[in-house]
């Protein structure tokens, strides 16, 4: 499959009176076309500052991209004059924000932001901006288009806000989607309509997307492959039936883990003892080991590279695979 964004190395750091936070701290990965990718991991992991680094909307002070290549059709957007992006965003990249109440301008009306999205990027006029800006509303399933077309970001409720948002990032017909918490704070009910039109609109538009959350149940409905985020570093990567059903990374196991499941009613939840760290002060060697029940000596002082361990599927531990292979015989399926 075709390439359409390859990450190399990719460094973000936040300098703050602390010291510096490591946000993103070495991040590689590839997105094909038509590929669904997801970016799992706690919240502090990096999963959203990597995404805002791929559009370079980092603020600095304090944050800056210190190293690495964002690559869209082989054109290094790190490197491109700042001004250039205003042509990439909306137009070839997009994104759906976690929070669309402050994501949308509550002085301007919904209808009216739509139009500007496609009037910058594309060469049409008024008329024909607002005829597209209605299809979209139709298609993303809002009610009474030419009504809502009309009305603020406050007159509607989360989950129309939350399509509004879909239908602006797809305004241009980007070649890549980048869906940042889609779900949060919707109820269930709403979540499922969301990622159904997601997916909907990806089978139309055969566009990329890069969902990012902490949710493995958005993550089993809607991704192709997946990517586990851990104190500003990629700690697994693989397709995601691999990573649900061979998990290799005590980490991925702690997540997996913590999931309720119905056919386990009796079995208590493991929860992930202790919190992240500090990305100020990260721990010496594997990020992750003072959490990990299964650290060795090794663990405290070198840092894991990435490494394949099959085809497609990578990790950052220092376990080896007879021990992986143990530990999933004592714990079971999924970790």
């Amino acid at each position: 499959m075709e390439e359409v964004l390859k990450v190399k190395d990719l460094k973000t750091y936040f300098y703050v009176e602390e010291g510096v936070v490591k946000a993103v701290d070495g991040v590689s990965f590839t997105l094909k076309k038509g590929e669904t990718l997801g970016i799992a991991g706690e919240s502090g992991s990096g999963k959203t500052v990597t995404s805002l680094s791929i559009l370079r909307l980092i603020p600095w002070p304090p944050g800056k991209i210190i190293s690495g290549s964002v690559e869209l059709d082989g054109t290094d957007l790190l490197k491109i004059p700042y001004r250039d992006m205003v042509n990439i965003r909306g137009n070839e990249i997009s994104m759906i924000f976690q929070d669309p109440m402050t994501s949308l301008n509550p002085v301007f009306t919904v209808g009216d932001q739509i139009i500007e999205t496609i009037l910058i990027h594309q060469k049409v006029d008024k008329r024909a901006a607002k005829k597209r800006a209605l299809e979209l509303l139709y298609e993303v399933g809002i009610p009474n288009a030419e009504v809502r077309f009309s009305q603020y970001p406050h007159e509607y409720s989360g989950g129309m806000r939350q399509r509004a948002m879909i239908a602006m990032s797809l305004a241009c017909n980007p070649k890549i989607l980048i869906a940042d918490e889609p779900t949060t704070a919707l109820d269930v009910t709403i979540q499922a309509q969301i990622l159904e039109l997601m997916n909907k609109m990806k089978e139309e538009f055969n566009n990329s997307i890069i969902i990012i959350t902490h949710d493995l149940g958005v993550i089993a409905e809607m991704v192709d492959n997946l990517i586990i985020m851990y104190a500003g570093k990629i700690v697994e990567y693989s397709d995601v039936r691999t990573i649900f059903y061979h998990p290799s990374h005590p980490y991925t196991w702690g997540l997996l883990e913590s999931i309720p499941k119905l056919e386990k009613r009796e079995k208590r939840l493991v929860p992930i003892t202790g919190n992240p760290p500090s990305l100020v002060k990260i721990p010496e060697g594997c990020s992750f080991n003072p959490r990990c029940r299964y650290r060795k000596d090794i663990c405290l002082r070198e840092v894991p590279p990435l490494i394949e361990i099959a085809p497609g599927h990578s990790i950052a531990c220092h376990l080896t695979g007879e021990e992986r292979k143990k530990v999933r015989a004592e714990v079971g399926a999924h970790a």
